[in-house]
């Protein structure tokens, strides 16, 4: 019953896109791509919201990961094989809990997904959808495409919408710090050149500089 409520609330708002051409197909693709637009604001908004609740720790495991990182790259130019595998297995582990931490807050956007998809079997439910070479199928099968390809397309876009782009600039803020130095930064200005001519080239594989640093013993 309160599924049937959150869908009457939402059916007004979703229902006029479908209605927007009289083309019954075109009108359901425009509808679709409007459900899956809202359900990708929303959660974009929810996510940069969980964000901003939690900055201090995401700003916490984002300087841990690249301060041992560049530990870590100092070392393999020292020649440090023992500090080197210390800091690089500290910098992994850094690594691995910003690389989850990103995921779970990831997923605080996709929670709306599951209204878009009910309001559509509430809507579309007894309609016959025909797939060439599945047969029926039901809204979900045709909605999930188009919500990713909306979600990729907006997150494109993002950089320059008004709004995001305020997020964006404000989580590098709030991330700033030291950047992440590469292998290369170890080398003088003409071994770079050197190397990154070399690459450009494909002539060799990373890491084959003679000139290059690598820790004694590895």
């Amino acid at each position: 019953m309160t599924g049937q409520i959150v869908y009457e609330f939402l059916d007004p708002w979703m229902i006029w896109a479908f209605r927007t051409s009289g083309n019954a197909y075109v009108g359901f693709a425009i509808g679709l791509i409007w459900v899956s637009l809202v359900a990708t604001v929303i959660g974009e908004l929810c996510m940069a919201g969980v964000y901003f609740l939690n900055k201090k720790h995401f700003r916490t495991i984002n300087r841990d990961m690249v301060d041992h990182h560049n530990l870590s790259v100092k070392a393999l130019g020292a020649k440090n094989k023992t500090a080197w595998k210390a800091c690089n297995s500290i910098a992994n582990d850094a690594f691995g809990k910003n690389f989850f931490a990103h995921i779970a807050l990831f997923a605080s956007s996709l929670w709306v997904v599951p209204f878009g998809i009910g309001w559509l079997f509430y809507r579309f439910g007894q309609v016959d959808f025909t797939v060439p070479y599945l047969g029926l199928v039901g809204p979900a099968f045709l909605f999930i495409p188009v919500y990713i390809l909306v979600r990729y397309l907006f997150s494109l876009a993002k950089p320059w919408l008004p709004v995001f782009k305020t997020i964006r600039q404000k989580v590098k803020d709030n991330e700033a710090g030291d950047e992440m130095l590469e292998f290369t930064d170890l080398l003088s200005e003409e071994d770079r050149e050197a190397y990154l001519k070399q690459q450009e080239r494909g002539k060799r594989k990373p890491g084959l500089i003679e000139s290059k640093p690598v820790p004694e013993g590895s």
